[in-house]
């Protein structure tokens, strides 16, 4: 028999129970990448988590007899209703052993929830913040996943599916194998052509002082280039430091790009990162006492690049200003120093960018699919 529970996050025991419950499903599993501890549990922690000063959620568990069987999180984020005017639920770190009948208790606690407060519709997985990737994994399940993408087992798509669930947006990642990533010399030439006719310029960082200073900045810009995105939610500067504290960990300062114009104000930006997927599954995701070893290490050494951040603002595209983003790109990944490149989760509206991703020789290796459900 199936039993769900609400849980306390601010209670040691449950927080534990929730963050631990992938762990033990996952073990065996060989693409899966753990979380860091500490990160998973400042996210369900109200206090630590920045969603909370202005949203809400609650964290349920399955159980069958005294073993957690399940997992899911609903939310109620209020600067989405505000801003997209559209009563809807979110559910995120959605886990579950291979049996329906579990899956349909969890999602059923999901519904009431959301059904209690009035929300017309459930969607997800989508998380806390538009920085934590989206969906169930549908395609790609013998990679690793980039940092901060979810991994999931094949069957996570027939559970949610058999309850009703339907397509809402699917995101695709594209592999670049970086010896062979070769940028058109057009390309490149266009890009100089563009800096100097237009005025628009590369901006490089030469410490994670200087990333952490622009923060501010670059939530901005990005609370500008995606306003009109299905997933946009505005990104509070609480969110952002939050956000900037994990990012620096796995990137370097030469990887964050910024375009600026004439007057230096910023109207682009490109974010990769160091893929350090080996190193949590060797220290299991505790950085403490020894875990830091392998992180530092993989920092030198990982052969995977996840360009996982990449926008500029409408008016500047057709000014030539996606040119020179696509040549920082390059230079990003195009580097002896990489094998691997992962341009992650692309929405299937993003036609454009899709189409780019195509003729910059990029190969459709994932899709992540966001499900949505009526609950009137």
């Amino acid at each position: 028999m199936v039993q769900i529970f609400k849980i306390d996050t601010g209670r040691a025991r449950d927080a534990r129970r929730f963050v631990r419950f992938p762990f033990d499903l996952y073990r065996d599993a060989p693409y899966w990448v753990p979380p860091v501890v500490s990160d998973a549990r400042a996210q369900i922690d109200r206090k630590r988590n920045p969603y909370f000063l202005h949203s809400d959620a609650d964290f349920f568990l399955a159980q069958q007899g005294d073993e957690v069987v399940g997992r899911i999180v609903v939310m109620e984020n209020r600067n989405y209703i505000n801003h997209h005017k559209k009563r809807d639920g979110f559910f995120y770190l959605f886990d579950v052993i291979d049996d329906q009948d579990v899956a349909d208790a969890l999602y059923g606690a999901a519904f009431d929830w959301c059904r209690e407060r009035n929300l017309n519709r459930i969607i997800g997985p989508k998380g806390f913040t538009v920085f934590e990737g989206y969906g169930i994994l549908c395609e790609g399940f013998d990679q690793l996943p980039a940092m901060g993408v979810p991994y999931n087992y094949p069957y996570y798509s027939r559970l949610t599916e058999s309850l009703g669930f339907e397509k809402e947006v699917d995101f695709t990642s594209f592999y670049v194998h970086a010896p062979d990533f070769q940028l058109p010399d057009r390309v490149a030439r266009l890009a100089e052509r563009v800096e100097q006719r237009r005025g628009l310029r590369v901006k490089k960082f030469k410490s994670k002082a200087e990333v952490r200073a622009a923060v501010a900045e670059i939530v901005d810009t990005y609370n500008s280039v995606f306003v009109e995105n299905w997933e946009y939610v505005p990104v509070t500067r609480e969110e952002a430091d939050a956000v900037a504290s994990q990012m620096l960990l796995i990137t370097t300062p030469e990887m964050v790009k910024i375009i600026v114009n004439k007057e230096n104000q910023m109207v682009g930006f490109l974010l990769a990162f160091i893929n350090v997927g080996r190193a949590l599954q060797k220290c299991k995701g505790r950085l403490f006492p020894f875990g830091w070893i392998h992180l530092l290490r993989e920092l030198k050494r990982s052969e995977y690049v996840d360009v996982n951040g990449m926008g500029i603002l409408e008016e500047y595209r057709g000014l030539g200003g996606n040119i020179i983003m696509y040549n920082e790109l390059y230079n990003s990944v195009g580097r002896e120093r990489f094998v691997h490149a992962d341009m992650t989760q692309m929405a299937d509206f993003v036609v454009r960018m899709l189409s780019d991703a195509n003729t910059l020789g990029g190969d459709p290796y994932k899709v992540h699919r966001v499900y949505r459900k009526a609950l009137t």
